[in-house]
């Protein structure tokens, strides 16, 4: 890797005018200079394409097109328009640490990683800060699959930066219309099989937790984690990881269908219950997610009940 290589770093968008400029001048302020932005407007409708061409910085380009909501795509086209040996990744809503880039180019060079996080931290919509989780951030570094498909190690896409030769070579995002949320996790999994990674632990990247954060708009978590684990199998792993990934995989299709069941979705639930014996669920698993998905039904239920009768 040269010693100044050029950063790209692209940045995703879609109706985020209150946060957007926030976000690129958090760019703009590295004390890194090598670096050109990419932001990939998804067919915002509040003048956020209009606020951005307006900063007049030769180093942003805007890219709008229709809307299509998936991030992975985005994020494709926003690489796939950059230049630079390394690629880092910055949400709209967020903000990095001005040694943001300087710190983590640092850590890659001359590193045998094909990829480094840091440590973040989270802030609310006004940007005042928010205590992190007891163990939210767990790093490790050079092995990390088993973390990953246990959840366990917490990397969050704005405090990443990748080789381009790396993102390329294990496909980059998923583009499975099944993925609207997770891209990030199933990426970080093949690129864990692919080559070690390196952590900074600092905090160089702040992640806004917000009511109109994409990762708020919950789909089903489990039946999102499911499709991690089937799009990871299929990238065929050998040995522990395909045994564990097949394992959790069928645990969390029974969970799903706990929440289906809780729903009173009968006939979605008894589907992905029959999907995950077939899957050779554990049966101590099966029988707790069948348990919980009664109880949570039963007690989701009586609050209605009581709601109505109040």
């Amino acid at each position: 890797m040269r010693d100044q290589p050029l950063v790209t770093v692209v940045m995703p968008t879609w109706n985020r005018l209150p946060f957007v400029e926030e976000a690129v001048l958090s760019v703009v302020t590295q004390t890194y200079l090598h670096w050109e932005l990419i932001v990939i407007d998804d067919g915002s409708t509040d003048g956020t394409a209009e606020r951005l061409n307006g900063l007049r910085d030769s180093r942003i380009r805007v890219l709008s097109a229709p809307h299509i909501g998936h991030i992975g795509q985005l994020r494709n086209r926003g690489a796939a328009a950059g230049s630079g040996e390394l690629i880092a990744f910055l949400d709209s809503d967020d903000v990095w640490m001005p040694q943001k880039l300087e710190l983590q180019v640092d850590a890659l060079r001359g590193s045998a990683a094909g990829w480094c996080y840091s440590q973040f931290e989270l802030m609310d919509a006004d940007g005042s800060l928010r205590p992190l989780p007891v163990d939210y951030f767990r790093p490790k570094s050079v092995e990390i699959v088993h973390e990953l498909l246990t959840f366990k190690s917490t990397i969050r896409m704005p405090a990443v930066v990748v080789k381009r030769s790396v993102f390329d070579a294990v496909g980059r995002f998923s583009e499975d219309p099944r993925l609207l949320l997770g891209e990030d996790h199933e990426l970080y999994l093949r690129l864990g099989l692919r080559t070690p990674v390196i952590v900074v632990p600092s905090a160089l990247t702040r992640i806004r937790e917000h009511e109109g954060r994409t990762s708020a708009v919950q789909n089903d978590p489990y039946e999102i984690m499911s499709h991690i684990y089937d799009l990871f199998i299929a990238y065929e792993p050998h040995g522990e990881h395909s045994q564990l990934a097949r394992r959790l995989r069928a645990r969390c299709v029974a969970y799903a269908g706990a929440r289906q069941l809780s729903a009173g979705k009968f006939g979605r639930a008894a589907l992905l219950f029959g999907r995950s014996l077939r899957q050779g669920v554990h049966v101590f698993d099966w029988t707790r997610a069948l348990a919980r998905g009664i109880y949570d039904g039963v007690f989701h239920k009586q609050r209605s009940t009581l709601n109505r009768n109040a």
